[in-house]
């Protein structure tokens, strides 16, 4: 084989040689470059607009469905935020009853300064200002969640105009300066056709740089006959820098839109969607989810501060009782940091002394506007007034189970629009306020007035129609809940005096069918359902009826329908039940007479307004005085062991 057979076989190729593209003048780029940026300016207004608009619309929904339930969230996470106040200033306050007593043998301190430093204090804390909590919370919100105003972002004022536009309003600009019927001689005249002719062919073919150049010369003073590339370049690349600004702000504007609150919770229901979930659906069952147990952490918040008040005025009694003594037996001075507390006001114990301050007049007004807009507001207002004006609340007002269970009662008996008791706990008005206050040697937990002036306010407030009668039914439904021995019905029962002047008996009866469920006397302060009888008896849920014996007065005190129907020997039997056969009196019941205006009632005869006047007859061989002696005697000693009866 030959050499050249071995050879390796090179194949023959050509390289053809292609000239590079022709590089654009920077003219035609820039003009070019003019145009994506209108375009992209164009896109991203357009973009914004729609982003906008689909945000606005998702918002208002979002607003539609969760406002009201996140918004009673906030306010039920409020209220927990004013309950731990309360509990941490009680255990403060129970740190420092803990301490001991200081000494009898210590050494008396001269100095003020002195004793200032080593005397304990009440525990500082600042009781929380609902205006600060909203204040405080809009605070929280808006940092962990701000959601913006979905109002339309400022564009850049250059490209407010779509080009068309502008290329008319330059155009008709132009036309003014330079029209040739402005001319002053055939010279000027043949100059201002040629530029009008210029300006004509730049405004048909869209050359907005031309045009501009031309105004800007006229403008100036200066001739406008040749405009050179580098002058036209030159404009071109002052829009571009203005415009690629404005399309710089654009897009940080879509940005920021898309990194807000409602953005982010509208992507949110765009995955939900796609899923075939419902976002609001779902969003609205989470809170009521997160309501409810908001609104059982409350009630036992509530339960634990009412055993808390009740620790608490066990150990202020204890450490009040055992101060030791100085010399001559005389205690130390006692200190309690409960009366220094800031969030324990001091109760009212002799409401009819109070007078009405300017506060308290602007509130019974508040009041009086309030009854029929917000009854349930009034309702709370009187059932915390009636609560305090007890002394000892009564057995509807005893624990904040009860307040609940009577409110809720409430609501349903005339107040069908009205927030639940949980929910109204989180919107009280700014008079009212869960709170400590002190009555006498007892510290008590509970909705009250904020300030003790305010409760004279009340009373003012009654003397109005509409809120006696909203009154009326709160003192309904305060009483102790038992099943009628009567009826048979599972009732409230209503307090009432049986009878007082001679003496003095208390009732319980019920509301139903007046059956006297039990009878009581009573041989201390009346607190209670008991003290609030003068309440009863002005508002008409009790009314009275006067008996004279022998110039002495007596009252029987019955509920509004029994005394509408009372005849005159249902009185006299009320007599004979309650005075002559409890205390031995021998006298038939046909022998007691009952007067009124001058004439002697018969049986069945309905006993009219004003008093009646026993009379007894002569065949019975008593006077009325002698009975009335009789009674004062047997009264007075019908407890104790009596061999002459």
């Amino acid at each position: 084989m030959s050499s050249s057979s071995t050879a390796p076989l090179v194949p023959e190729s050509a390289l053809l040689r292609v000239a590079p593209p022709a590089e654009e003048p920077p003219l035609r780029r820039a003009e070019q470059r003019l145009r994506e940026l209108v375009a992209e300016i164009d896109a991203l207004d357009s973009g914004l607009e729609a982003l906008h608009q689909e945000l606005e619309r998702f918002a208002r929904a979002y607003e539609d469905s969760l406002a009201e339930p996140s918004e009673e969230v906030n306010r039920a996470e409020r209220l927990l935020r004013r309950l731990r106040t309360l509990q941490d200033a009680i255990a403060a306050l129970t740190r420092l009853l803990e301490q001991p007593p200081p000494s009898a043998e210590a050494p008396r301190r001269r100095s003020d300064s002195t004793s200032a430093r080593t005397t304990p204090r009440a525990p500082t804390v600042t009781p929380p200002d609902e205006d600060e909590d909203d204040e405080a919370a809009f605070r929280e919100e808006a940092e962990e969640d701000e959601v913006p105003s979905t109002a339309r972002p400022a564009l850049a004022e250059p490209e407010r105009e779509d080009e068309a536009s502008v290329l008319k309003r330059l155009r008709r600009r132009l036309a003014r300066l330079l029209h040739p019927d402005l001319a002053q001689s055939d010279e000027e005249r043949t100059r201002l056709d040629a530029l009008m002719v210029r300006v004509n062919v730049a405004y048909e073919a869209g050359d907005r740089a031309t045009l501009e150049l031309i105004a800007a010369r006229v403008g100036a003073g200066e001739p406008a006959e040749a405009l050179t590339d580098d002058e036209r370049l030159a404009h071109l690349e002052r829009r571009i820098q203005v415009l690629s600004t404005a399309a710089h702000s654009l897009r940080q504007q879509r940005e920021r839109l898309r990194a807000t609150a409602t953005a982010r919770l509208h992507e949110e229901a765009q995955r939900r969607e796609a899923e075939g979930r419902d976002y609001l659906a779902e969003s609205r069952v989470e809170l009521d989810e997160e309501l409810h147990g908001l609104a059982q952490d409350v009630r036992a918040r509530l339960r634990q501060l009412e055993r808390a008040a009740r620790a608490l005025t066990l150990l202020r009694n204890k450490r009040m009782t055992t101060l030791p003594e100085r010399a001559k037996g005389r205690k130390l001075r006692a200190f309690d940091p409960v009366l220094e507390s800031p969030l324990v006001r001091q109760g009212v114990l002799r409401l009819e002394r109070q007078r009405a301050t300017p506060a308290a007049r602007e509130l019974a007004r508040r009041l009086e506007d309030a009854v029929t807009q917000e009854p349930w507001q009034v309702s709370l207002t009187l059932m915390a007034f009636f609560a305090e004006a007890a002394g000892r609340p009564p057995p509807g007002l005893d624990t904040s189970d009860a307040w609940a269970e009577r409110y809720e009662l409430l609501r349903e008996l005339d107040m069908p629009e009205a927030p639940t008791y949980d929910q109204a706990l989180t919107r009280l008005p700014r008079h009212l306020e869960l709170g400590l206050r002190v009555m006498k040697k007892e510290v008590r937990f509970g909705l009250q007035l904020r300030e003790a002036e305010l409760l004279a306010a009340v009373p003012l407030a009654l003397q109005r129609a509409d809120v006696a009668e909203r009154g009326r039914s709160v003192l309904s439904v305060i009483g102790p809940q038992e099943q009628c021995k009567g009826c048979g019905e599972e009732v409230l029962l209503q307090h009432l005096l049986r009878t007082r002047g001679l003496d003095e008996l208390n009732g319980m009866v019920c509301p139903l069918c007046a059956h006297t469920q039990k009878s009581y006397w009573l041989y201390s302060r009346s607190e209670g359902q008991e003290a609030l009888l003068p309440h009863a008896l002005r508002l008409g849920t009790v009314v009275e009826q006067g008996v004279r014996l022998a110039g002495t007065s007596v009252g029987f005190q019955l509920l509004p329908e029994e005394r509408e129907a009372l005849t005159a020997a249902q009185l006299r039997q009320r007599f004979v039940d309650l005075y002559l056969q409890p205390y031995g009196v021998e006298l038939a019941p046909e022998h007691v007479r009952l007067v009124q205006g001058g004439h002697t009632l018969d049986a069945e005869a309905h006993v009219g307004r004003g008093s009646v006047t026993v009379k007894i007859a002569p065949e019975a061989g008593q006077s009325e005085t002698q009975v009335l002696e009789l009674l004062r005697a047997r009264i007075e000693r019908r407890f104790r062991p009596d061999t002459a009866r």
